[in-house]
């Protein structure tokens, strides 16, 4: 598998096509390409070697959850398969997920191409929320934390506003176990914006990266932090375990799960979700904004279980109920980043 190797100096993409000749001259201030279609990926591919080339992926409009048979996750994978398909290339060393209208969205993006390629993924997050957070109120460091157990290599942080931007990364960067990059002004950095961590320089469109070329020097590193601790998302926000978290009482997804959520015993670490049948993943996906502690989820179907994980958008976790053959579970920790305790 072709991968964007860490850097220990900050480094631009190139995205342009009057920035080629920059590589020639400068060829340490690249980590990678971005070609704007698959023709130009060849040609890029070609002229710039050994520089890994990729391409953009945008991902699809989500569906309209009352038009569609649920769950809604799987209907939505489907669809991002059938977008992506068509532009996957050989020569593409990479692919650029982007364009995501939520973070569940944008994991089934992810989920959608891990299934078609064992190419290199990079994931775009926008932190336009407040307080390091994205627009549907997901916390980046949370969005972090699943995309780096589920396959995304490298994350590029974009934002309307500078200060947006650093807030985000200064949240994330401790927890962070994948290469962070960030889309910016080149201004923004002459106007001395603060990146922890960033490796990666990717211009704002419309801007040339020769710009932020010349601006590039060493990033300020930012220890990491929380190693001794499992970071567990609910898909919204960031929780840390360790291996001996209280899980609850097995609560069915039936039906009745609503009410079992807000009935749940608050002393409980986790909660344990049991799936029995389909129409409980459906249940699982409806009531997962109820959802704010780490799930452990567990079936007797090593496929429903599969099910399962594909509609929880954090990281779930899994406490040998209903034991599933290791292989299974192999599987399921690098798909999902099912997290064995």
């Amino acid at each position: 598998m072709d991968t964007i190797p860490l850097c220990h100096s900050l480094q631009t993409i190139l995205t342009g096509e009057d920035e080629l000749p920059l590589y020639a001259a400068r060829p340490a201030g690249f980590a990678a390409a971005l070609a704007p279609d698959g023709a130009n990926c060849t040609r890029w591919a070609e002229q710039l070697s050994p520089l890994p080339v990729g391409l953009p992926l945008v991902c699809p409009p989500a569906p309209d959850p009352d038009a569609i048979e649920r769950p809604v996750t799987l209907r939505y994978i489907e669809d991002c398969k059938r977008a992506f398909r068509p532009l996957l290339h050989d020569d593409a060393a990479f692919y650029y997920v982007c364009g995501a209208e939520t973070f569940a969205t944008l994991r089934a993006a992810v989920l959608a191409l891990t299934d078609l390629t064992g190419r290199t993924v990079i994931a775009e997050l926008e932190a336009t929320g407040d307080e390091g957070r994205l627009a549907d109120g997901t916390e980046v460091r949370a969005a972090v934390g699943v995309l780096q157990r589920i396959g995304v290599t490298t994350v590029i942080l974009r934002a309307d506003r500078p200060e947006a931007l650093s807030e985000a990364l200064t949240e994330t960067a401790p927890y962070a176990r994948l290469s962070l990059g960030a889309c910016v002004r080149a201004q923004w950095l002459r106007d001395g914006l603060r990146l922890p961590s960033v490796e990666l320089l990717l211009p704002v469109p419309g801007e040339s990266g020769e710009a932020l070329l010349a601006l590039i020097g060493e990033p300020p590193a930012v220890p990491r932090d929380h190693d001794d601790f499992i970071i567990a998302p609910d898909g919204t926000n960031a929780h840390f375990i360790d291996p001996t978290i209280d899980i609850s009482d097995e609560i069915e997804c039936g039906h009745r799960l609503g009410e079992a959520l807000i009935e749940a015993e608050d002393d409980a670490g986790a909660l344990k979700l049991v799936l029995e049948s389909e129409e409980d993943v459906v249940a699982l996906e409806e009531h997962r904004y109820m959802i704010s502690r780490p799930v452990c989820l567990c079936a007797e179907s090593a496929e429903l279980l599969e099910q399962g994980l594909r509609v929880y958008p954090g990281l779930a976790l899994y406490d040998g109920t209903w034991e599933q053959p290791e292989e299974v579970l192999h599987y399921l920790e690098h798909k999902y980043g099912l997290i064995r305790l």
